[in-house]
């Protein structure tokens, strides 16, 4: 039988609250239809995965239906009859294990539900600096090495195949956050950028020791006694519901009862960028291609890895290696590569005039930013 991650097993006081608004709230129908698409192919080894998704495990269960539909996009077989780790993936004569994991704020008394600008978010150029290269290494540290400790690579199923970690952050503001920080984390790297005498743009690298924010943690997970197991660490900010209200509304599931738009910055391409370009659009929009569940996910490859991932094999929209040089380079799957985005959500009955609007508004803010400073790679 389907899984059914809308049917009713608690009273709604007991029910996350995001949960109860994906439910509930008609902007959100093409959301609830993608994931009960999505479901509907999934097996539950565990046999919680719909409570989970209702209560506490909200954002953990929203990213392991998220890595689903991406894995089904890239043509993999998925076997998900082992309780872990979370995916067993066969394709062209290779199977590989994946373990799902998501670093979340400390637990409190109450349901959290995310908030993209939380109390003590850096507020200067130089304290988001400090922040993206040291607290959140911390934050994606703590859980790495906990699913480092498990030691998946023994299992009978998974002993002499690849093994990849997925992670995504659901701490405040985490989101808008692109895959840099974690690759200066696993790989122990640090970049800094200038021109030459020609205006060509040099990228030189520089080793790290240790992050140091609300705590002090050693960089370089990949280097940790154990990890040379882990083939290679997916990284996503988009295994989330805006991401499945994006893919249904542009898809099968587009409702009346909404009009959305999706901004953010993207990979500029000219060779010389040292800046992203900002993007914002409709959803639907017959001009732009329909987003991929591949958008937002970055595959980092451990360079000492005892059983190395082929390239381009796992289905992630981007993929980082180091280089000879100490440097790490990123391929990429599409053209219009997405390193964050928001979704702004609006009554259907707005006017096509009140939509530019709102597009143009926002890239007016992004422009600005993008002159001001590069969040990105700092």
């Amino acid at each position: 039988m389907p899984l059914d991650l809308f049917a009713r097993i608690r009273p709604d006081a007991e029910l996350h609250p995001q949960f109860l608004k994906t439910r509930d709230d008609l902007k959100m129908a093409p959301a609830r239809e993608a994931l009960r698409d999505v479901a509907a192919t999934m097996a539950d080894p565990d046999g919680n995965l719909v409570e989970q998704f209702q209560t506490h495990g909200f954002d953990a269960r929203t990213f392991e239906i998220y890595l689903h539909a991406l894995f089904i996009e890239a043509g993999h077989a998925i076997d998900r009859t082992h309780d872990r780790p979370d995916f067993m993936l066969s394709r062209d004569g290779l199977t590989v294990a994946v373990e799902a994991v998501t670093a979340n704020p400390p637990p409190g008394p109450n349901y959290q539900p995310y908030d993209p600008m939380p109390k003590g978010s850096p507020k200067t150029m130089e304290e988001a600096v400090r922040f993206l290269k040291n607290e959140t290494a911390i934050r994606f540290g703590s859980p790495l090495y906990s699913k480092l400790q498990k030691k998946y690579w023994e299992l009978p199923h998974v002993a002499g195949k690849p093994l990849v970690l997925a992670i995504e952050t659901f701490h405040g503001g985490s989101l808008t956050l692109s895959s840099s920080s974690l690759s200066q984390y696993l790989i122990g790297t640090d970049h800094r950028s200038r021109f030459d005498d020609d205006g060509s743009l040099i990228v030189e690298a520089d080793p790290i020791a240790e992050h140091t924010g609300s705590k002090t943690i050693p960089s370089n997970f990949f280097a940790q006694p154990g990890a040379e197991n882990i083939s290679a660490v997916l990284f996503s900010n988009a295994g989330t519901i805006p991401k499945f209200a994006r893919i249904g509304q542009h898809g099968a599931h587009r409702s009346d009862a909404v009009r959305m738009v999706r901004y953010g910055h993207c990979l500029d391409h000219d060779p010389n960028a040292v800046r992203p370009e900002a993007f914002a659009y409709e959803i639907g929009d017959p001009d732009v291609p329909p987003e991929p569940w591949r958008d937002g996910s970055v595959l980092i490859h451990n360079p000492i890895a005892l059983r190395p991932l082929p390239a381009e094999w796992l289905g992630a929209g981007a993929e980082e290696n180091l280089e000879a040089s100490g440097t790490i380079v990123s391929t990429w799957r599409d053209p219009f590569q997405p390193f964050a985005s928001m979704t702004m959500m609006f009554k259907g009955d707005v006017s096509d005039d009140d939509m530019w609007r709102a597009i143009d508004h926002q890239m007016m803010l992004l422009k600005m930013g993008r002159a001001m400073a590069d969040p990105y790679r700092q």
